[in-house]
């Protein structure tokens, strides 16, 4: 396992894992806040239980939080969508939120979101199809490589999210109003 600090964050990086979501909840006592990002996950999943295809090239990370105010709890889904949108808007993608837990490019998805509530964290659990070619096994999600022709550098792109996610955290509790704004350009109608 390979340790890094991005952003001001701790990263343990894994070769292959069954999910992050797991590999977080093991960790949750043993660390503050933290990410863990695997390459390949085996069984990465989506809601209710659903299966998330997560070969080699995309981005895996579950991020945990702890000490998450009660006022915040609601809105994670909202931080971590909005948080995507911003990275993605960086790389020229221009993407949309679909409730329950998915950012969608045109009718494609690209990203989902997956919250899990501890008694003492959060886990955010991110799946973004970055580099991976999900379109040869799911007609109806598209990766960013597919998009622009090209593919991006995951550490670049992580540090990027990562940012964004802490920014629109912090933003969040300073005026949510706003952030709940601003999101409703961001919906899929």
């Amino acid at each position: 396992m390979d340790v890094r600090e991005i952003s001001g964050i701790k990263v343990f990086f894994l070769e292959e894992t069954t999910s992050t979501m797991d590999v977080a909840r093991d960790f949750h006592e043993k660390e503050n806040e933290f990410v863990i990002v695997a390459k390949k996950q085996t069984r990465g999943r989506g809601r209710q239980g659903r299966v998330w295809i997560s070969d080699e090239g995309g981005l895996w990370l579950s991020v945990v939080w702890h000490k998450i105010d009660q006022n915040l709890m609601k809105y994670l889904f909202i931080i971590s969508a909005i948080s995507i949108i911003e990275t993605l808007k960086i790389y020229g993608i221009s993407a949309k939120i679909k409730f329950p837990n998915d950012i969608y490019i045109g009718s494609k998805k690209i990203a989902g979101i997956l919250i899990e509530n501890l008694k003492d964290c959060v886990i955010i659990g991110i799946g973004i199809n970055v580099n991976n070619r999900i379109e040869d096994k799911m007609d109806e999600s598209i990766s960013c490589r597919s998009i622009l022709g090209q593919t991006l550098d995951l550490d670049i792109f992580l540090s990027d999210l990562l940012i964004n996610l802490e920014k629109v955290r912090n933003h969040f509790k300073k005026d949510s109003q706003e952030l709940l704004n601003k999101i409703k350009g961001f919906l899929i109608e």
